[in-house]
């Protein structure tokens, strides 16, 4: 029987002009849309403060509060573009100065 494949989902970053990709995790709680996605990036667990365990980001100062104006009205795309990405252009830079990832091939 035919098989469904689906990509992993990543996500990626360039800084000084090298590409960092990670692999992402979503859930999606039963409440949503009325809570926030969580996003992970499991690879990244331990390595920065602004995280919680198994590597789901902290979103929770600035982005919780926009997603709770703009129910029901933000979707996952909204999660990565104003939560994700934020907090990657924050954590990326300081982790690659702490040495603590490397740029992809």
């Amino acid at each position: 029987p035919p098989m469904l494949r689906c990509a992993r989902p990543q996500v990626w970053y360039f800084h000084n002009n090298l590409k960092y990709e990670f692999d992402l995790e979503f859930n999606l709680a039963v409440t949503y849309p009325q809570t926030s996605p969580e996003l992970a990036l499991p690879e990244l667990d331990g390595k920065t403060v602004k995280m919680y365990r198994g590597g789901k980001i902290c979103m929770t100062a600035h982005f919780e509060p926009l997603w709770a104006r703009n129910v029901p009205h933000f979707g996952i795309a909204h999660a990565l573009a104003l939560g994700m990405g934020p907090w990657l252009a924050a954590e990326v830079p300081s982790l690659v100065d702490a040495k603590l990832i490397k740029p992809n091939a």
